[in-house]
This record gives C-alpha cells, structure tokens and sequence, in this order.
C-alpha cells in the first residue's frame, strides 16, 4: 500500500543519520500531531525545531547556532528580539490597550498617516490595514474590481500572491493549484503571462530591457486583437480591472527583472485604463534598499500591497491606494476582527521609527554592495552558479551544470543547501526550476555579518562543485 505524504516525511525523519536527537523528537511530533504541509520538507530534507533567535542568528533545540538568511521569508527584517520593539509591546500590553476589535485608535491613525506619507505617489492615499499577505491582496483586487466596475485581472506566471481560495489562482504553483478545485480565482477572469526572467528569456535570447519589453508587448498584442477577453479596443471596451506585479519576484527564487519592466507596465496601465498593482509583501520595508522596490525604477503604481516586515514577527499587512479608488466604496467593503489591532499597529510605528533612528536603508545599502563584491568573486571562480540577481540585502542565486547550456544543477542545489544548514547557514531554495537559493537575512547586516555568511558560503560551492565535477 502507498503510503501518505506525511508518512514519507516521518520515514526520512526516522531514518535519517544527520538529524540530532532534539529535532528528531519534535520533527516526529510535528508530523504525527499537525500536518503542515510540505513545504518546509521542499527546500531541505528536513527542516529544525528552532528555539530562539538574537539578531541575524537562530539556535535549534539542540543548540546548534545558524546565520539566519530566512527571516521569516522578509517578515524579520530588523532580526530577532529587538529590545525596542519588545519595550514597545509591553507597554502597549500593560499600559493602553492590546486590543479593540476593528476599531480607530490612537496608534492606527498615527499608522496610516505614516504610510500615506511613506509610500510613491504625491496624490491623496487612502490605506487599508490586514493580517496577512492574502488578505491584503484579496482587499486590492475586490477594490480594483469595483472602482473599476470590470472583472479581469492579469499576473505572472512565477508569482506567489498568497494562497487562500481569494489568491490562489494568482499565485503560479502547480503543487499549490492542485488542492484548489475548481480555482474559483482562475474560473473568474484570470490570465497570466511569462515575468521577464532574462537569464531563461521565454521568448528568445534578448536580455535586459528587450526581453521587459518584449514580455509586455505580448500582454499589449493581446489586449489590442479584440479577440481576447481582455477587451475590444476599437469598440473603447477593457475587461481588464488590474494588473498585479512582484517589482521583484520573491517565492520564485529573488528574480530582479530588467530595468525598464515597471516603466513599460505602468505605460501598458495607462494606455488601456486598468490599474497597477505592486505586489510588495516581501521587497518593501527596505530589502532592496530603499523603502520600496519600485523605487529603484521611480515607478508610481495605483495600489501597493505591504505585509510581512511591518509587524517584525506581527502579522500587519494592508494597502495603500489611491484615494479616489475609495470613494464610491461603502462602509461594509471589508470587516476583520483583528486588522488594524492596537499592538500590531504599535510594533509598525516603532519599527518605522527604528528606521529613522539606526538609518536602516543607507545600513542595507552598504551590506548589499558588500554582497555584490562577494557575488563578483564568486563568478570568477565557480562555474557552478550561472547567474545571480542583487538589490540592497535581496539576492538570488542559480546553480547549473554548464554555463553554455544554463542545465539546471538541480541535485547539486539540493545537496547544497542541506550542507550550508549543517554548517551553521539557513537559506532558501526556490526558482522555478528548484535550482536556486534565495538569501533573506535581516536588512540590517553589517558588513562583517556579510562577510560571515560568504565565509560559509563560499567553501560550501567549492565542494558541491568539486563532487559533481564541474569545472
């Protein structure tokens, strides 16, 4: 008899030689007690039970110390156990208020004035606050699809918009998708289209700003025929209420498109009437550098989605839209029990203060052209890695077998991965074909924590590079 996924998962638990007797324990807890899913068990072969974390570093329950370069997939942009935001949520706890249903407070509004103030655009904002990354994408697309009184929204293939049966058909998982049937998402006016991921060009050998261009151009031809059911041009119809866009493509293996890619959306937006969507749950709070990844390209778009490192560990997420988009929208558009709760909305204003404070983005800016000299060297010396993608203290890595031929090195990524856990560094594998590594560390490394990451880095490729002789 076949046995069940989770079964598989305890048998590699159970008879594996590498995992320490702590983890073991509660790995097989975890896999009897609650089904998680599988994800974790996708990105190494098995995960650990994690006790505590200081900083950029995180200690398992057999005490064994790792460089964490997950956080959280960018919820812990400022590290673990901040003092500040800990002072800040016992007094909050202790001395004003927790929490207060759905209700206006003090700290909500010094909130949402923050973020009007803090996000592109010098137009009148409107924000809407959420829990978690789903939510707040939900929130736009049903504000996009009423302000613009049409049904059809465009994505990419390669995105992760959330996975709730709002967001699923917007996020491009096979594994995801197949628990979803029918995909109430997709059977409701979905279309997706090729990211312009250069380095794989899925419309020939350009790179840089014509492969953008060109990925564009095929959503614009097939807005033009009028044989679509995007919209009839010639008849002045579009169906399309928004389109949505990572600035940066972050589940998908930290995929930075050509510059010039938001310029030509926002063009495309403009040209046909529909809204654009920037989709920055994992690139905002300042990974890339600056508040905003779409601010490396100047690009203003009609809502943006934030999540994640608002909250530091607190799920905080919501939007900011144009506040014209807002207007016809009634007082019943959206309930939650818990968005825009007191504590959470603290913890946000102490970590936009703690911004200000400790110049976080100009820190980033620094770690991340530590890690461009490091990636530089890396290129030089080890075939193995066919390209990399780099932004402030948002990198991703790819591993082939052959630079000519771009063969994804698949196994040897696995392999690597599972190394660098078992010398002490936490990292992410993802890309679409799972032959990258994605490094999400807090944003506020020095350059001697960047050094300590490549210091395990490094050696780790030569000798994956070395078994699977690649030269």
């Amino acid at each position: 008899m076949e046995k069940k996924p989770y079964e598989v998962l305890l048998d590699r638990i159970q008879n594996a030689d590498n995992v320490t007797p702590g983890n073991k324990a509660g790995l097989t807890d975890f896999l009897t007690y609650e089904h998680p899913g599988d994800v974790l068990f996708t990105k190494w072969d098995y995960p650990q039970i994690i006790e505590r974390g200081k900083g950029n570093r995180i200690w398992d329950v057999d005490g064994k110390e790792y460089i964490d370069c997950i956080s959280g997939m960018s919820a812990m942009n400022l590290g673990h156990a901040e003092k500040r935001i800990a002072d800040a949520m016992y007094d909050q706890y202790m001395n004003k208020l927790d929490f207060w249903f759905d209700f206006p407070t003090p700290e909500r509004l010094k909130l949402v004035k923050r973020l009007c103030d803090i996000t592109p655009g010098d137009f009148p904002k409107r924000v809407r606050l959420a829990l978690s990354g789903s939510d707040a994408i939900e929130n736009a697309i049903r504000l996009a699809r009423y302000a613009t009184k049409r049904q059809h929204i465009i994505s990419f293939y390669g995105a992760y918009h959330g996975q709730n049966t709002a967001t699923m058909g917007l996020t491009g998982s096979g594994r995801m998708t197949s628990y979803y049937n029918p995909m109430p998402a997709q059977d409701n006016c979905l279309h997706q289209f090729p990211y312009p991921y250069d380095y794989r060009n899925p419309y020939g050998d350009e790179d840089g700003i014509e492969c953008a261009r060109r990925c564009v151009k095929v959503i614009d031809e097939m807005m033009s025929t009028g044989v679509t059911p995007l919209g009839a041009p010639d008849a002045g119809i579009c169906n399309v209420a928004a389109l949505i866009v990572e600035p940066c493509q972050s589940s998908a293996g930290y995929i930075i498109p050509p510059e010039g890619f938001l310029t030509e959306l926002r063009k495309l937006a403009d040209k046909y009437g529909f809204l654009l969507i920037f989709d920055e749950v994992q690139t905002g709070m300042g990974r890339t550098g600056k508040m905003w990844a779409c601010e490396h390209e100047g690009v203003v778009p009609d809502i943006l989605v934030f999540g994640k490192a608002l909250g530091n560990g607190l799920p905080m997420s919501g939007i900011v839209g144009r506040a014209d988009l807002f207007e016809d929208i009634d007082v019943s558009f959206i309930c939650s029990t818990y968005a825009g709760y007191s504590m959470g909305c603290r913890v946000a204003n102490t970590i936009l203060d703690i911004f200000e404070e400790d110049h976080v983005l100009e820190t980033c800016t620094k770690a991340g052209e530590r890690i461009k000299e490091h990636m530089e060297e890396i290129m030089k010396n080890h075939p193995i890695v066919g390209t990399y993608s780099s932004r402030g203290v948002y990198l991703g890595v790819e591993f082939v077998m052959d630079r000519k031929t771009k063969e994804p090195a698949k196994a040897a990524c696995h392999e690597l991965i599972n190394n660098m856990r078992d010398a002490g560094l936490l990292a992410q594998l993802n890309g679409y074909l799972n032959n990258r590594i994605s490094f999400i560390p807090p944003i506020n490394l020095t350059v001697e924590q960047v050094d300590e990451i490549f210091a395990i880095f490094e050696p780790e490729i030569a000798k994956i590079e070395k078994k699977y002789g690649i030269k």
